[in-house]
């Protein structure tokens, strides 16, 4: 016979799904031996316009019998939200229950348990989504960095991101990943961290304009593309991103082919922040590269053959392999991504349409616009000349 605290757990897993899918934007617990609903709602605090995710206790021992009850009150909870008639006068707790709150442990490794288990109850948020698990696993490894037995407070926040260089990313994401900790669990001086926080965001950002990489000339980043084109690993996925331009993470669907003499491929489009779901058609801007670097002749150490083969997570400490190895061979003088980024201005040069540029490029007109045109520099109109002396004599 199945034991009823599992059988009930699976009950609620099971009406837990079914709410996320009716988007209701609330979802219930077992806490103790009790039904506890969750929920962003206004904060308690009369003085603070903030929303929360909040515990809300019901007065439902945890039991079969009472699941019904349960998932009636997580709907009127849910439609008072959506209809802005939620007061928490409504929703009164119990002695017993304020002084459970009140004693929820302050230590880290705790406040981390609960933090992990309220990210995961969001209605966007799924454990078999490579990208939301990615994204947890960033987040995580942040947080991890504190001792679980210490207090979460302001002090001890401030002391672990002091211990990374000022300025530096590692410093202003663990401000930012614990900020968003601190809100959760509401612990004291959160404005003041707050204040904190943003300045040390914001001293990163700045000090990253001033670190803007030089760009390299198309020359230069052929001659190491040559230089290491013969690499049995990862050769071949350095020459493609010269030649095609993808995102490093697109490189592993790349699918070179001919057509009427042109060389062209066909690419996975990988957007920042989304599945992928569409190809694209990407043309070799430089038909000569395409044939010097053997480009046609594919050897991929990992290859993505169709879209259900796309794993941010793997992917993600795979590219990091890709990119540690072309630091160490080229002794850090440029990244993957410039690459990327190279063939872009290369379409600005080459008087390609936006248009056109930004389909072969998987991104929108905008972006294309706004990251290219917008740094085009004397390099570039001294190059784009060039090419325009030369199409002229050819027309002569």
């Amino acid at each position: 016979m199945a034991n009823s605290t599992v059988v009930l757990q699976a009950k609620l897993d099971a009406t837990n799904d079914l709410l996320k899918k009716e988007r209701v934007g609330v979802t219930i617990y077992i806490r103790r031996d009790g039904f506890t609903l969750r929920a962003v709602l206004p904060s308690k605090d009369p003085k603070s316009k903030q929303n929360l995710q909040q515990w809300v206790p019901i007065n439902l021992k945890a039991e079969i019998g009472n699941h019904k009850e349960a998932v009636r009150l997580a709907k009127k909870l849910g439609l008072e939200k959506k209809s802005g008639l939620f007061n928490w006068k409504n929703w009164q707790v119990t002695e017993e229950e304020k002084i459970e709150v009140d004693k929820q442990s302050r230590k880290v490794g705790d406040i981390i348990k609960r933090f992990e288990e309220d990210f995961w109850s969001a209605e966007d948020k799924d454990r078999n989504n490579n990208q939301n698990m990615a994204g947890w696993k960033q987040i995580e490894g942040y947080l991890l960095q504190m001792e679980k037995h210490k207090i979460l407070n302001y002090e001890n926040i401030v002391e672990l991101a002091n211990k990374a260089p000022t300025g530096s990313k590692k410093k202003a994401d663990t401000a930012k990943h614990f900020l968003r900790l601190a809100k959760f669990a509401e612990i004291p001086n959160l404005k003041k961290l707050q204040e904190w926080a943003t300045a040390t965001q914001k001293a990163y950002k700045d000090d990253a304009k001033k670190r803007s990489r030089k760009r390299l000339k198309d020359e230069e980043y052929l001659y190491h593309a040559r230089l290491l084109r013969e690499d049995p690993t990862w050769g071949w996925a350095l020459a493609a991103q010269l030649v095609f331009g993808t995102r490093t993470s697109e490189v592993w669907s790349i699918k070179p082919f001919e057509e009427s003499g042109k060389i062209m491929a066909e690419v996975l489009t990988v957007p920042k922040s989304e599945e992928p779901s569409e190809w694209r058609i990407t043309p070799a801007l430089n038909q000569e590269w395409a044939k010097s670097l053997d480009i046609m002749n594919v050897h991929k150490e990992f290859s993505i053959d169709k879209t259900e083969d796309y794993d941010s997570a793997f992917l993600k400490s795979f590219n990091r392999r890709y990119t540690k190895w072309l630091a160490k061979k080229t002794n850090s003088a440029f990244q993957a991504y410039d690459l990327r980024h190279a063939y872009g201005y290369r379409t600005a040069n080459m008087n390609i349409n936006t248009a056109s540029a930004s389909k072969f490029m998987g991104h929108s007109e905008a972006v294309h616009t706004a990251t290219y045109q917008k740094g085009y520099d004397k390099q570039d109109v001294l190059q784009t000349l060039n090419l325009l002396d030369q199409q002229q004599q050819q027309q002569q």
